[in-house]
This record gives C-alpha cells, structure tokens and sequence, in this order.
C-alpha cells in the first residue's frame, strides 16, 4: 500500500482585496448599484391558497450528500413561520423534488412543482449547471420566482431571467479571487487545477486563474473532468506530472471521492486546495481522514452572527449534529425571503412576490428569522412599516442582477478527523474595497 502523501500546511497571512483588482482580475464579478427603493405593499386579506415553495435539491447524484440537509434547513425555516402564523393567514407548504445533480432532472421537476403541485416559487438549482437551466427554460421565460442557496457560477450574474432569479450566496467571481490569495499566501508558485467540466466548475477555474496568474502564479494545466467517472487516473496524470506545488480541485463528492482515492494511491505528493463543493464531511470519513491532514478549502459563508447562532441551535435541537455542509443557512434565508415578500405583497403571486423581494431584505426595520422574528416582521408590515431582514447567512441587499452585495469566504481545513473554520474573509462590494479579511478561530 502506499504511504500517505505529506500534505503541508502554511500559516495564512491577512490580504485585503481590493475592488479595483477584483473587478480587473474577473470581468463579470458582481458590481455594486443602488438598491430599489420602494414602499411595502400593505398585506390583504388570507389567500384562498397556501404559499406553496417548491424545493429542488440533489438526492442522488454527485452532491447526494447536500439535498437532505438542504431539505431540513428549509423545512425549519417553514416549521418556524407556520408557527408564527404562516403566510397571508394560511400555513406555507413545502414541496420537495430530487436534481439528482442533472439539469434536465432540475428543469423536469421545476415543471411538475409548479405545474402538478403548484408551486408559487422553487428553491433550486444548486449546481450552477442546474440552475442555468432552470432560469433559461423555466423561472424566465414562465415568470417564477427561482432562489439558488448555492449556484455561485459568474454566468448567473447575466443569464436572462426576466428577474425572476436571485441567489443568496455570493458569486465565485469572489470565491475565485480569494482562493488565489490563499494560494499564493500558502507560498505556492504553481498550481493544476482539476475541475468540473460545467458552469460551476469552469466559473470558479476562471476567476481562480486570473487572479493566480495576476498574483504571479504558473497555472501549469487545467484539466476538466466529467460527474461520477469510474478513474480519473488520465486527468491526474495530466495535472501532476508537471509536478505542480498544489493541486487545486473544483468538484462534487462522488467524483473528488474517485480521484482523491487515486491520488492518495498512487503516493503523488502535490498539495490540495479544495473548493466549496467539497466541503462534505462524509466526502473525508470515506477516504480517511488522516491522508488530508492541513488540507485547505474555500467556500462562500457568513460571519458569526446571533441570528447565524440561533441557526445552528434550532437545527441541532431539531436534527442532530449540524454536519459540515456548506450553504445550510442560505437555504433557510431564501424560505424566508419569500414568505416575507409574499406577506409583504399580500399576494402568493410569483410576480408580486418578486417585486416585494428587495423591498424586505433592506432598507427598513431590522427583522430576524425564527418564529418570534417572522411575527414581529407581519406586525410591522401590518402597521405600514418597510423591513430589512437580517438572516442566518448575514446582510441580504440585492443588486439589479438578484445578486447579494455581501457576503464572505470561509477557509476551512481538516483537523483532527473533522473539517473546521480557520478564517472568515467578509466582502462588501458596496463601497470601494472588500473589507480585509478577519481571523475566525478554529471551533
């Protein structure tokens, strides 16, 4: 058997990113314009329907590890507004499909959600393949609210959407950027990058290598692959004979799981540095921890925040163990989001629940996820009052493209048999800078 490979591990060095190099680095990054501004319509009287929020995550497929934490977080989010009241005095419906990870299975349970079941808006896409799909055949063209937790492909800033699709996590034009700092901060000259070959895959590759490259870096290859191989030796081989300082992989758990395997076999010694698709705990527990020792990864986040803690407690108390799975908190804002607009619009239309949207995420009286916070918020739209809900995955001002304006990367790592949080770096593409990086202690 071979021996382990001797991953290295470097101190990270703080590095505040810029705007201006942000945006010369990827051209599509998110760019900041004003919010919409606007009054909240005053709720009406109970609908004759329930809001019904159709949900498309991947269980089964390469991000099967995802879909059924997606679903709890969602789940709780209904559980606590119901609690409160529920939406336009009836209790919000969640409804549940299965991506399998394939954009053709999202755009076809897209349709049976909406059309069979009746869904007023989706929660999906959460690869950026799916949701690319799902906004080109369904959200734009049919007018139906579509919220992606997870789809961080830069392509998604411009897709033709009607806008009808917004997203709460931030773009992999920032992920990209920030990876390549932590690349470089880590002390490496050259790097292969072994990705997906999709949207997501090909957006984050992109904006990595520009901003590696801008740093000084050798990308000495980029190497797609495709979903659930049964080898990867020939991509490896590809990427590590050139014998590059880190192997960067931007992947799903099915398929690193056959290539890290590989890897670790074949007593090649590059280091790893892994993007937010592979955060997956089980991903680690499946190939032994103890072989990616001080690997290191990127994913879009949040800051610790009470509203975050209040989180991470209700899923605990209701599900257990919160697992390392990125995105979780995302996934409760987007319920959220539309409970509140459609309370807002006093409509369970996906038009008028969209334009309600960025009225509620800004620009009024502060409100909070949870039972106590959803009641508090219907009493302050009752009384006429505009709301800027705060969730559990931070500040959630929109732009004119659905795109949030704040955000964060995580740097997480493996240690000791478990993937911590070594680093949150917030990002604020409001002003002239994103906001330098601020060290977050390892839990």
């Amino acid at each position: 058997m071979a021996m382990a490979p001797r991953w290295r591990v470097r101190p990270l060095k703080d590095a505040t990113v810029t705007r201006s190099r942000f945006v010369r680095i990827v051209a599509t990054a998110v760019v900041a314009v004003p919010m919409l501004a606007g009054t909240l319509v005053q709720p009406a009287a109970a609908q004759d329907e329930p809001l019904r929020i159709g949900t498309i995550f991947p269980f089964t497929g390469d991000l099967s590890d995802f879909g059924p934490n997606f679903y709890n977080a969602a789940e709780l989010a209904v559980t606590q507004i119901n609690e409160a009241g529920g939406v336009n005095g009836q209790p919000v419906e969640l409804l549940r499909g299965d991506s399998a990870t394939s954009p053709q299975q999202t755009v076809e349970e897209a349709r049976r959600l909406i059309d069979i079941e009746g869904a007023q808006a989706l929660i999906g896409g959460v690869a950026s393949g799916e949701a690319l799909q799902l906004v080109e055949s369904v959200a734009g063209p049919d007018g139906v609210l579509t919220i992606s937790p997870s789809a961080t492909s830069p392509a998604l800033t411009t897709v033709n959407d009607d806008d009808f699709f917004f997203r709460t996590t931030i773009s992999d034009a920032a992920q990209g950027v920030v990876m390549a700092d932590i690349a470089r901060e880590l002390g490496y000259q050259t790097a292969c990058v072994l990705y997906l070959n999709s949207a997501y895959g090909q957006g984050l590759t992109e904006a990595f290598v520009a901003g590696f490259t801008a740093q000084g870096g050798e990308v000495t290859n980029e190497v797609p692959h495709e979903q659930e191989q049964a080898s990867y030796a020939s991509e490896l081989a590809a990427c590590t004979e050139s014998e590059p300082d880190v192997l960067v992989g931007v992947s799903y758990p099915e398929s690193a799981g056959v290539y890290l395997r590989e890897l670790v076999e074949s007593g090649a010694t590059p280091d790893l540095l892994l993007s937010d698709g592979l955060r997956s705990e089980d991903l680690f527990e499946g190939l032994g921890w103890e072989a990616f020792e001080g690997t290191v990864g990127t994913s879009p986040g949040s800051e610790e925040s009470e509203t975050g803690a209040a989180f991470q407690a209700a899923m605990e108390e209701t599900y257990g163990d919160l697992p390392s799975v990125p995105y979780l908190p995302e996934v409760y804002d987007a319920v959220y989001l539309i409970a509140l607009a459609a309370e807002a619009a006093g409509s369970n239309d996906s038009a008028a629940i969209r334009d309600a949207l960025r009225d509620v995420a800004s620009g009024g009286t502060v409100v909070a996820p949870g039972a106590e916070g959803f009641a508090a918020a219907v009493e302050a739209i009752g009384a006429g009052e505009d709301i800027d809900y705060e969730g559990a995955s931070g500040s959630l001002d929109y732009d004119e493209n659905g795109d949030v304006v704040r955000g964060a990367i995580i740097v997480w790592a493996v240690e000791d048999g478990a993937i911590v949080v070594r680093e949150t770096r917030p990002l604020d593409l409001t002003g002239d800078a994103m906001a330098a990086p601020e060290a977050t202690p390892a839990a």
